[in-house]
């Protein structure tokens, strides 16, 4: 049998931090292949009682796969695709290991799938995500408007628990904990965060891709002006048959900014032309279905956009998968930038980390969100950028301090943000996960019926407590 666990040296300290910026230690590390070397890294472990932090491609930001002492064990190696199939009602299944990326995913199934081309609708625009990694946090991605959560189409996966049994979660089997509660079985893994175990398989559930894709990019001269057009469709979102709008996203111009900034390092938007300096906002839409509908969808759009104040001659519009995968590619340029912002002032202060937002208020008008947003940075004299899902006023709001102090009072904004929310019935957290840099950052103010029953499913799925400790709940919840 091969060596399975290794001392955490030098070699291994990139699997000591994730994309938040939010760094730990460990003792150890293992890279299993199988669900059985799973079972044999914990064998190995159990007498010492070490716990230990389940990772995957190490893309989120909340340090849920960062380790606070313990083992580390990362699941990128099981990446293999293990069946595929594809049903009399037209949609396909594949069966995969945790740790195959989007990009690897996005192959598979175009090679399983030739006859019958399908898709898999999560799309994350962090293309190096894991399957599991997705399935942990229940991650959405910018077409969520249209198809909903990774919850949708995952239909089984199977799980090692924390004494080492591997259990099968299957969609719409129940489970029924000692508190009365009944979930769905599938609802002991998606977005507990490995709290419950370490996911060694998972079947997806495809559909079947649609005719045409197209990407439009519209440019307001006022961020209130694209506020004004996310309202429009609010009230009254352009529909068809056979064609709907998949995405609606914003992004301001702050983010426009760092984007333009490192432009020049990122592949994929290199060809895209500059954002005009009179650009203050940008509204992505993505349409999916059959071409011509698209093409009366596109017409709606552009008029409700030139009503708003925007040039329909400076948008970009593109169709077909190449070309649209430019515009996500801008879109993560986002995220990815102001994560590169906090890194480089990180090395100034090791105590700075990702502040980003994963809110939403659904009873108020986009335009109000966005200016709600504005004012409080500007009373607080604080730098951010803001992206995110227009139509569920869903924003990313990231703050860019320039020092700790900042830091400090990014984090109070936060969390007055956060009561807000709260008060409103909102949600305070959503496809981000919790992981331990919210469960800190947010403490007192996240959803209480969430977490205590995220600690019933931990005392049920691990009552030894070995998995990602510091998810969700503190570290010595869930032990009996």
């Amino acid at each position: 049998m091969r060596r399975l666990i290794y001392p955490m040296r030098e070699q291994y300290e990139e699997y000591l931090i994730d994309e938040s910026k939010f760094s730990g230690y460990a003792d150890s590390i293992s890279f299993p292949e199988s669900e059985e070397e799973i079972q044999e890294v914990l064998r190995e472990l159990e007498a010492a009682h070490i716990p230990v932090t389940i990772q995957g491609g190490k893309t989120g930001i909340t340090g849920a796969a960062v380790p606070e002492g313990g083992h580390v064990m990362n699941l990128s190696h099981m990446n293999k695709v293990k069946g595929s199939l594809l049903l009399e009602d037209g949609t396909g299944r594949i069966t995969v290991e945790p740790g195959i990326n989007l990009i690897d995913l996005e192959k598979e199934i175009g090679a399983a799938f030739r006859k019958a081309p399908q898709f898999w609708p999560p799309d994350p625009t962090e293309t190096s995500a894991t399957v599991g990694g997705i399935a942990a946090t229940n991650a959405q991605g910018i077409s969520r408007l249209l198809y909903g959560p990774a919850r949708k189409y995952i239909e089984s996966v199977r799980l090692v628990a924390g004494d080492g049994r591997v259990l099968t979660a299957e969609k719409g089997q129940k489970l029924a904990l000692p508190s009365g509660r009944v979930i769905d079985w599938i609802d002991v893994v998606m977005g507990k965060e490995g709290i419950t175990g370490a996911i060694s398989e998972l079947t997806l559930k495809l559909l079947p891709k649609p005719e045409g894709i197209w990407g439009i990019a519209f440019f307001f001269g006022k961020a209130e002006e694209a506020g004004r057009f996310v309202d429009i469709l609010k009230q009254d979102m352009p529909a068809c048959e056979h064609a709907a709008v998949a995405a609606v996203e914003y992004i301001d111009r702050a983010a426009m900014d760092l984007i333009e900034m490192h432009k020049g390092t990122m592949t994929k938007i290199k060809e895209l032309p500059d954002v005009g300096e009179e650009t203050e906002a940008m509204i992505y839409v993505e349409l999916h279905g059959g071409e011509e509908e698209i093409e009366l969808l596109a017409e709606s759009l552009m008029e409700a956009a030139m009503v708003c104040g925007s040039d329909p001659d400076e948008a970009w519009a593109v169709s077909g998968e190449t070309d649209v995968e430019k515009l996500h590619a801008f879109r993560h340029g986002a995220a990815e930038t102001a994560n590169l912002y906090i890194e480089e002032v990180r090395r100034q202060d090791g105590r700075i980390t990702k502040l980003g937002t994963d809110m939403a208020i659904t009873d108020m008008a986009f335009s109000e969100v966005l200016a709600d947003v504005k004012s409080d940075l500007e009373n607080e004299g604080l730098k951010g950028c803001m992206f995110g899902h227009a139509l569920e006023n869903h924003l990313h709001v990231n703050l860019l301090p320039d020092d700790y102090r900042d830091y400090e009072k990014g984090i109070a904004l936060i969390r007055r943000w956060a009561a807000k929310v709260r008060e409103r019935h909102g949600q305070v957290t959503g496809e981000h996960g919790i992981g331990k840099l919210k469960l800190r950052i947010l403490d007192g103010l996240l959803p209480q019926q969430y977490i205590e029953l995220c600690a019933e499913l931990k005392d049920e799925m691990d009552a030894g407590n070995v998995w990602n400790r510091g998810n969700i709940i503190s570290g010595e919840a869930g032990s009996r």
